[in-house]
């Protein structure tokens, strides 16, 4: 409990002390020993009302949650409930801490008038987080005033609540509303089935036109006849989204300011002002990870998630349900950048040894490097004939051919950089060559288009049955 002093008590302290502590030490007569008198009357006062009032908050229990779930850039209300087991108090505010992560909707001071024993009192807190990641509230203070008004007393709680804060979907949510609106098969087409199916179904004598791949020699062998495998088309396939989160994933992206769209809170976190708000390319993998997983849920598909950098820092098995995907998305939530090279050979060796069942992979990768381009070309043969994989990566900036006719450079630096792009796009091209003698397909949408073209994808696999 720490007390503080009232308005009362300074009015009082300027009307009285300093007058009487003036009177004290310039005169010698009987005014002097009133000057005393009164000191130690208003000390007396002081101290009595202290004392009195010590245990006012000790009485107050306050209950809070234990986790906070919130979403970047939205508002989150949680509610603080307070209980009074002594006599009732006219008044009681409250303040949390004011962390840099996150902004008060309204007053970040609450105020509570009464508070009245034997009843709880909730209070609600609407605060906007401004930052993806895992964090805590730590402290929260109460003050009342004190039984003479003398002075305001102060009570510290220490907090033990964790508020976890996702990544706003809501602007990729728009861009995909039509898959969002998908229930079932309604509204579908009827697409050509390149794959055949590789769940088994039954044994059937062999038909005119049935592939020989598909003759069981055995069964043939013990009924004189030929015989068929016949297999049926999977409903439910094994999805995974692998994520890389080394330094390359820190690479900026930005947004003319112009250009965001309002509400956007995706661009808010690292922007420093002038015409462009910063994000980085992680932030876009996870966005678009979460979106694959809800896609994927709708689809009945199991859905996994895994992230490397130098070594594979979260694997989760491909499950579905919703409670996977908040599993999922508490395990992608605190990701950050971290300053290492990513080994894709012990990325590949780990995928390798889980995933005995053919699946498609979805990466998540930044390939603008020529020399991580190439390690990841010389790991790729250890996974890519047992699964399909498809590899997506932001464009980056300047990366366009020369004389695409996007904008025309008016400076000598602009048309070095012109210049310094069409080199990365070159690089890019000869990349996806690469992959495509590996069966494997590398696309660079946009960062606005990178969750429409992955679930385009995975959409476009399931639907001609390619796993």
């Amino acid at each position: 409990m720490r007390p503080v002093p009232n308005k009362l008590l300074l009015w009082i302290a300027f009307f009285f002390v300093i007058p009487a502590c003036t009177i004290l030490f310039y005169d010698d007569g009987a005014a002097r020993f009133v000057a005393i008198v009164c000191l130690l009357g208003i000390v007396l006062v002081c101290l009595g009302d202290f004392f009195l009032s010590r245990s006012l908050l000790k009485a107050v229990d306050l209950e809070v949650p234990e986790l906070i779930r919130g979403t970047k850039g939205r508002t989150t209300t949680f509610y603080l409930d307070f209980s009074l087991t002594g006599s009732d108090l006219e008044w009681v505010r409250y303040g949390l801490n004011a962390a840099p992560f996150f902004r008060f909707e309204s007053d970040p001071i609450g105020r509570i008038s009464p508070l009245k024993a034997g009843r709880k009192t909730r209070a609600a807190v609407e605060i906007i987080p401004l930052q993806r990641g895992g964090f805590s509230l730590d402290v929260l203070f109460l003050e009342t005033r004190s039984q003479l008004g003398l002075w305001l007393m102060r009570r510290r709680f220490d907090l033990a609540v964790e508020l976890r804060v996702y990544p706003d979907l809501t602007l990729e949510r728009k861009r995909l509303a039509s898959l969002f609106l998908m229930r079932g098969q309604d509204g579908t087409h009827i697409v050509r089935q390149v794959g055949k199916g590789r769940d088994f179904e039954q044994l059937r004598e062999y038909q005119p036109g049935d592939d020989y791949v598909d003759i069981d020699w055995k069964a043939t062998a013990r009924r004189g006849i030929p015989v068929t495998r016949t297999y049926q088309i999977e409903k439910t396939q094994e999805v995974y989204v692998v994520v890389d989160h080394s330094r390359l994933s820190a690479r900026e992206i930005r947004v003319p300011i112009k250009e965001n769209q309002g509400g956007d809170w995706l661009y808010e976190e690292q922007s420093s002002g002038g015409d462009y708000l910063v994000t980085t390319q992680l932030e876009k993998f996870l966005h678009c990870s979460l979106i694959l997983a809800s896609v994927a849920e709708r689809q009945g598909d199991h859905f996994g998630f895994v992230s490397f950098a130098d070594n594979v820092s979260r694997f989760i098995r491909g499950r579905n349900g919703k409670e996977h995907y908040n599993l999922v998305r508490d395990a992608l939530y605190t990701l950050e950048p971290e300053p290492v090279a990513p080994d894709f050979e012990q990325l590949m060796i780990a995928l390798r040894q889980r995933l005995t069942r053919r699946a498609l992979l979805i990466m998540l990768v930044d390939l603008s490097d020529p020399l991580t381009a190439e390690q990841f070309f010389e790991a790729l043969p250890l996974i890519n004939r047992q699964h399909l994989v498809l590899v997506n990566m932001v464009k980056p900036e300047h990366a366009y051919p020369l004389f695409s006719g996007r904008v025309d450079p008016e400076t000598i630096s602009e048309v070095y950089e012109e210049l310094g792009g069409h080199f990365q796009w070159q690089e890019i091209r000869e990349t996806r060559n690469k992959l495509h003698h590996l069966g494997v397909e590398l696309s660079t949408p946009d960062h606005a288009e990178l969750c429409t073209e992955a679930v385009t994808q995975y959409l476009n696999v399931k639907s001609r049955q390619l796993i």
